[in-house]
């Protein structure tokens, strides 16, 4: 078999074996260095078949930068557009080979609307003269063609072209190889209906599904549900480290040995998450019992959080919180999501304020913190400030872009959960109490 078409949303995804020239696409892409020479590979075949005026017309743009997607017109080709990917700059960057392959499968992307197009051909992206790794260009490509996809608004036809290079995968091999990757590193669900494949979001909450069930449903659409955020906190950070190694002057908010931990929190947070879709992940974990997680801001609350952690001493319950973690080595987000999956419960306490942003994830740890209680299937208790409740102006969050986040997650919470109104920490302490007595 030299191809196998998948349904992705509204559109499709066809691998296939064979030559991106003969391709019908609107678009063509081709994988070039800063100076679009298009001098071998894909590039030259391109333009042999394109003819000279495709390669006049990319020399007016030259130099590009590394990452950036160049458009010129496609010559004698059916295609209306070639794509020229830039993938060797003009010295040497450390920008990791995945990355440029990712931003520059999604730059494509980007462009189709722009160019009013809705087909478009990929090679495999600095598989060549680039070296970047056959098998990580191609899981990496369609890792970042799939992610576009999966929630479009439009419909699009795009075909991936790879050359039979693997030794130790045969042609099906690398679907099936292709499949368990969208399943374990994207947290999609993969299924065959007829002689369709079909890529989806993890299939949620259903009638007839068992308490079990319920919870397995629940816990791999939220995985899926943080590996998506975590995925485009990958790609803006990213984009932001292509610009900086670029120089273009712009003012940037971060250093770039600040930029590179973010990447790293958020590939390192990744890996945990993909790890929870592991049928022996549930098993692994390490649960305390009787141990409950509180999360809420600190000190706003910090009356609040005294008062609950009474309460749990009194139910002979161990209480888990920020204020007992000290200072260690490991990330902040990977800690507290290591603290949440160990508890056996979660209380979550919700006030005025957003709170502090993790800067990797871009999530208040607050939020993290909930998110993760979701991932892992613990029973959650949520409890909402009533808007009646006596607060001082400290309460309040005074930032307006985390005041309108605080909102939003609010309105999340009250909408998927049950949640409990508190006007004081003594009325919080009351109502606690009562909830975890319900535990067991």
């Amino acid at each position: 078999m030299d191809s196998r078409t998948y349904a992705v949303g509204h559109s499709r995804i066809t691998l296939r074996f064979g030559d991106i020239v003969k391709s019908k696409a609107d678009v063509l892409v081709s994988s070039d260095d800063f100076l679009l020479s298009m001098g071998g590979g894909v590039s030259a075949a391109l333009r042999r078949a394109g003819g000279l005026y495709v390669a006049a017309d990319a020399a007016k743009m030259v130099p590009a930068r590394l990452g950036d997607v160049v458009v010129s017109s496609a010559g004698d080709l059916a295609a209306r557009y070639i794509l020229h990917a830039v993938t060797i700059g003009a010295v040497h960057q450390e920008m990791p080979p995945a990355a440029i392959v990712r931003q520059a499968t999604r730059r494509a992307m980007q462009l189709l609307d722009t160019l009013g197009c809705r087909s478009i051909a990929f090679p495999a992206i600095g598989a060549g003269v680039a070296r970047i790794p056959y098998e990580t260009v191609a899981t990496e490509m369609a890792a970042a063609l799939v992610g576009s996809l999966i929630e479009a608004e439009n419909a699009y036809e795009v075909e991936l072209y790879l050359m039979d290079r693997f030794n130790r995968l045969s042609r099906d091999d690398f679907f099936v190889f292709f499949e368990q990757f969208a399943a374990r590193q994207l947290g999609l669900a993969t299924s065959t209906s007829g002689p369709d494949h079909l890529i989806s979001a993890p299939i949620g909450v259903t009638q007839g599904m068992d308490v079990e069930q319920t919870a397995q449903a629940q816990r791999r659409h939220q995985v899926y549900n943080m590996l998506r955020h975590l995925e485009g906190r990958r790609n803006q950070l990213e984009a932001d480290l292509l610009k900086m190694l670029a120089g273009d002057g712009a003012q940037q908010d971060l250093s770039l040995v600040e930029l590179k931990a973010h990447l790293d929190q958020v590939q390192a947070l990744r890996r945990s998450y993909e790890a929870e879709l592991l049928p022996e992940s549930q098993t692994a974990m390490r649960v305390q019992q009787d141990s409950i997680f509180v999360s809420s801001t600190s000190a706003d609350l910090a009356e609040h959080r005294g008062a609950v952690r009474e309460v749990i001493g009194r139910l002979q319950r161990r209480y888990v919180g920020m204020e007992d973690f000290g200072a260690i080595g490991q990330a902040p987000a990977e800690l507290i999501r290591q603290k949440v999956i160990e508890s056996e419960a979660y209380v979550g306490i919700i006030g005025m304020r957003y709170g502090y942003v993790d800067p990797g994830t871009g999530l208040s740890m607050t939020e993290l913190e909930y998110r993760q209680a979701l991932a892992s299937a613990k029973p959650i208790h949520i409890f909402v400030m009533d808007d009646r409740a006596p607060i001082t102006a400290g309460m309040v969050e005074s930032d307006s872009v985390r005041f309108a986040r605080l909102l939003e997650f609010k309105s999340r919470l009250m909408k998927d959960h049950t949640c409990s109104l508190f006007t004081s920490a003594s009325d919080l302490a009351q109502r606690v109490e009562v909830s975890l007595k319900q535990l067991h």
